[in-house]
């Protein structure tokens, strides 16, 4: 995960600033990994599965057996079904479609339900699950992505889009836990989706597909605001001539080696990208239509693979002896 502040020299958020940078940092000679190493990990997934790890070799997975519910993934005891997320009295007809999971420090479980726009969380010791924000500024949200948990168990977490409105209407929030509402970070993003936040919690790193890029926030320790310092631009990266030819981005996760993992969802492959240098490791093909869910688990990539409802497990060994120094 990255260690150190992005240098202010490459702040500019003007787009010449944003694209000599991206230019810089692409790899001469990307390497495409001999093999493929991914194996089954676990099947018996619905939907769109988003993932994360709980510190003890667990892994919990969303829309696990059916949409709207919480599963936990053990070598050891197996699988088994955590919790349903409850639908509000008005909406009982719908189904909850769990796409975004973290955990915070005290093994709280936090899922994000897309299709009613809701930050659920879950406690362990009542087994009870409440809704954190379903609306800001009396606007109920809309589409809910990716989350995350940022210093002071903060809650920081993407919003695509708005059924209302032409262009770019993603947005960026932080649900603050002292307040217990949900703060504006940025608008006008175009299709965010994936987020994740480096180890020590300074930088916020976000996909927008509409955009195929990935921007890098600062986030200030005093007061949670964040500015943004950094772009790849993922087509100069993948020495791609279209950004479109992208398409949807999915989830994203970080190591402790600062390479950040990119879901290229409808590419069905993962973009490896040393934060550090700016440039292209390797790209991962999942052999497989479309790639969602990321979490770095153990010494593996984990990936859900939505037209095989299975997560498949992606040994980072070989990779790591290729390129790390």
């Amino acid at each position: 995960m990255i260690l150190t502040t992005l240098p202010r020299t490459l702040s500019l958020v003007a787009a010449m600033g944003c694209l000599a940078f991206a230019a810089v940092a692409r790899s001469d000679e990307v390497v495409s990994p001999p093999a493929s190493q991914c194996q089954l990990f676990a099947t018996g997934l619905a939907g769109l599965t988003a993932m994360c790890c709980d510190g003890q070799g667990n892994v919990l997975a969303t829309n696990y057996r059916h949409l709207g519910s919480v599963g936990r993934i053990s070598e050891q005891d197996g699988a088994a079904l955590l919790f349903d997320a409850p639908l509000p009295v008005a909406d009982q007809d719908e189904t909850a479609s769990l796409v975004g999971i973290a955990l915070d420090d005290d093994q709280r479980i936090l899922v994000l339900d897309s299709q009613l726009g809701r930050v659920l969380r879950y406690m362990p010791e009542s087994k009870m699950v409440t809704t954190l924000a379903d609306r800001i500024q009396g606007r109920r949200f809309d589409s809910l992505f990716a989350i995350d948990i940022g210093p002071g168990g903060n809650i920081y977490f993407s919003e695509p889009e708005r059924a209302s409105g032409d262009g770019a209407t993603g947005s960026l929030y932080r649900f603050d836990v002292v307040t217990n509402r949900p703060v504006l970070l940025a608008d006008g993003l175009n299709q965010p989706t994936g987020i994740c936040l480096n180890s020590n919690g300074k930088s916020l790193f976000v996909a927008e597909s509409g955009r195929g890029l990935i921007s890098v926030y600062t986030i200030n320790q005093q007061d949670g605001s964040t500015e943004k310092v950094a772009a790849y631009f993922l087509a100069l990266l993948l020495d791609i001539d279209d950004s479109k030819e992208i398409g949807r981005m999915g989830h994203i996760a970080i190591d402790r080696r600062n390479w950040l993992y990119v879901s290229l969802w409808d590419r069905g492959e993962v973009a490896v990208i040393d934060t550090t240098n700016g440039k292209l490791v390797e790209v991962i093909s999942c052999h497989s239509d479309g790639v969602f869910g990321l979490a770095l688990w153990q010494d593996a990539l984990l990936m859900s693979i939505p037209e095989k409802e299975a997560i498949y497990r992606y040994d980072l060994r070989p990779l790591i002896g290729r390129h790390a120094p």
